[in-house]
């Protein structure tokens, strides 16, 4: 059974939250597939924002956060 996770960004200072999120069968399966995603607003928001640490707050259907993964983590310029 599929479930819906959202990933908001958020920097301590203020929140950009996801109202879309996508279908996924569990967690693991919803990083893979927003991946690509992932990247680009990583690799945006460190060229806006060099001085924040921005993460990935990760929110179920229910809207239980369910992780927090630092964004650069999924930096393409990360990945080398």
């Amino acid at each position: 059974m599929f479930r819906r996770f959202y990933f908001d960004v958020d920097n301590g200072r203020e929140t950009v939250r996801d109202d879309q999120g996508v279908e996924a069968e569990d967690l693991e399966q919803a990083l893979a597939d927003a991946r690509t995603v992932i990247s680009e607003i990583a690799d945006d928001l460190k060229a806006i924002d060099m001085d924040s640490l921005w993460t990935l707050v990760v929110r179920d259907e229910t809207g239980l956060t369910v992780a927090h993964l630092p964004l650069g983590l999924f930096s393409r310029s990360q990945q080398g």
